[in-house]
């Protein structure tokens, strides 16, 4: 298992032997050559980079919920137009800089493996394609077309079209298919973690039978279970869980760079940034009806929510009474990046109507509801109930978890985002105004 993950060596080679990019300024470089490097230091390399990848998972684990309006203003705090967005803002130039140093640091790692050229670290290689994908996954989910990176460089590179980025993420899942490692650890990347992110990508292109597909890779495995109970869902979410339910996460255990998320919505304090919208601390988890079916005792209640309208107990402060189970150290929490809901999810979506569709959802819905509905009533369901469903079901499942803003964009369903008033020239983030200005990239629409 990975421990504390921060390495000094990793840390030196990748501030001092990076080439500075025009998408960001870090001094010195340059000054540690990558030939000197050997095969004896590619897994301290290798746990650098996911070191890496846990502040760029950081940088951007609420910002989905934030924009989807999941959140209000935790006590202390203000929010007053979450989906608003400007190029000199401060949160979309952090994203983009956390993305593309991080990037930077990925491109490194693939780089020397190619000059060792040493087929026994194939596993790490497939780890880099797939983080690089991961990376490109969230530019492109927020600006669309952005610069393609695949090596480090001085030069200026222009913004490449939303199609092609959506094409390279899958190209470099294509490579890490075949090189990364059997599952055997879920804080490590390995192929079901390349199978989830391809059904994500295929399922933002609307390719319902590659969706299936790689949703039936991961479950044929027969590797991963869903939670059964509020507990169970809520252990999920503590210091080193045990849960069979989590694909692939990262263990934000680094001692000297903590990731604090009961800070954010559940702090132990008087203060912290967001809370649970007042309408979903209500309703999120209520009883309700679509169409002829009923789902009744959601199991998750309790996991999230306490009495507390402003606490978000689901990522526990070590504090009695407000979480639900104990963890070993609240400052471990880590930060799932795929879970096996996300996969039958995905694959009922990518099915549609129909018998097939509630076949597969009917173990997750028994596992999420003292009552759930039969078969039958999901297989009657319309067109757009079903819909409805599978939006409302992921709200549910990933509150928190920074899924809900993209939700929305990729089905058209903006009439969900009751802050938007039409504009929807804000579904892409503005390029940030430093980038523009270094490079003259064009701005997206609307800005």
């Amino acid at each position: 298992m990975k421990n504390t993950i921060y390495i000094g060596l990793f840390a030196v080679i990748l501030l001092f032997s990076s080439c500075e990019s025009t998408l960001d300024s870090i001094v010195p470089k340059d000054k540690i050559a990558q030939s000197t490097l050997t095969v004896n230091d590619i897994d301290r390399l290798r746990n650098g980079v996911y070191n890496e990848m846990e502040d760029f998972v950081w940088a951007v684990y609420f910002d989905f919920d934030i924009k989807g309006e999941n959140f209000k203003a935790g006590p202390g705090f203000s929010l007053i137009d979450p989906v608003s967005m400007i190029p000199a803002g401060a949160d979309v130039d952090g994203i983009w800089r956390s993305a593309y140093l991080r990037l930077r640091s990925v491109n490194f790692m693939i780089e020397t493996l190619d000059k060792l050229n040493d087929p026994k670290f194939a596993t790490v290689r497939g780890e880099m394609y797939f983080f690089r994908a991961l990376i490109y996954y969230h530019l492109v989910t927020r600006w669309g077309g952005v610069p393609i990176l695949k090596k480090r460089t001085y030069d200026v590179v222009q913004r490449s079209t939303e199609q092609e980025v959506w094409d390279f993420i899958i190209s470099d899942l294509e490579v890490s298919e075949i090189n990364i490692g059997e599952f055997k650890e879920k804080w490590y990347a390995s192929k079901p973690a390349v199978y989830g992110l391809l059904a994500k990508v295929y399922l933002a292109q609307n390719n319902k039978e590659k969706v299936i597909e790689y949703c039936n890779k991961v479950i044929d495995l027969n590797k991963f279970v869903q939670a059964t109970s509020a507990n169970e869902y809520a252990s999920m979410f503590v210091a080193s869980s045990a849960s069979k339910e989590v694909i692939f996460g990262l263990l934000n255990n680094n001692s000297t760079n903590k990731h604090l998320i009961y800070q954010k919505v559940n702090d132990v304090d008087g203060t912290w940034e967001y809370a649970a919208s007042s309408i979903l601390f209500t309703s999120l988890y209520a009883d309700y009806t679509i169409g002829g079916a009923t789902f009744a005792g959601d199991k998750r209640k309790t996991a999230v929510f306490s009495s507390d309208a402003n606490r978000i107990i689901k990522f526990p402060n070590g504090k009695s009474g407000q979480q639900l189970v104990s963890t070993t150290n609240a400052d471990y929490t880590p930060l799932n990046i795929l879970r096996f809901s996300d996969i039958l999810l995905m694959k009922a979506e990518a099915q549609g109507t129909g018998a097939d569709a509630a076949a597969t959802l009917k173990p997750y819905f028994t596992n999420r509801y003292a009552t759930s509905p039969a078969e039958a009533n999901i297989a009657a369901l319309n067109a757009a109930d079903f819909q409805n469903l599978i939006l409302n079901e992921r709200r549910k499942e990933f509150f928190g978890e920074g899924q809900r803003w993209y939700d929305l964009k990729r089905t058209g369903r903006t009439d969900l985002l009751t802050t938007l008033n039409e504009r929807n020239f804000l579904l892409y983030y503005p390029v940030p105004q430093s980038q523009k200005d270094i490079a003259g990239y064009t701005q997206n629409d609307g800005y």
